[in-house]
């Protein structure tokens, strides 16, 4: 197993541009949040997983500890077992869409559902912040 290791200030800086300033899975930007957003590690190291940075998503604190090392989870719908949003993989408008004026996220595939309800994309903080800055122009985010 690979050990973490630190990553240089242009390494997160381009992780944090390639994400367009915001957390790869709850899409909260991350000049309007006190969170901590961390490099998060899609396929987490134990599982072989590596410090590659198409293996690095940039994750909010709540996003990164709900997902922890996990890679799969349970798609509500189904009942079956499917792998988590991939942002190094998948596309984001394949599985997701807004809801209620752009403060609810919705999975709209078995992998989309599966997120949505294991990161808990929709926590009341969240959904409070995507309010306010819809009003200020701020969100959606623009991809």
């Amino acid at each position: 197993m690979l050990k973490r290791r630190k990553f240089s200030h242009s390494e997160r800086d381009f992780i944090l541009q390639r994400a367009n300033g915001c957390c790869e899975y709850c899409l909260i930007p991350y000049d309007f949040t006190p969170e901590t957003f961390e490099n998060e590690h899609i396929i987490p190291l134990f599982l072989n997983g590596t410090n590659e940075m198409s293996n690095l998503a940039f994750a909010c604190g709540g996003c990164n500890g709900k997902k922890n090392k996990k890679t799969s989870a349970i798609d509500t719908l189904t009942g079956l077992l499917v792998s988590l949003y991939n942002p190094r993989e998948d596309i984001w408008a394949e599985h997701f869409k807004w809801q209620e004026g752009f403060l609810i996220l919705e999975g709209i595939t078995p992998k989309g559902r599966a997120s949505v309800d294991l990161l808990k994309l929709n926590r009341r903080g969240i959904v409070n912040l995507r309010s306010a800055l819809y009003l200020i122009g701020v969100h959606p985010p623009k991809f």
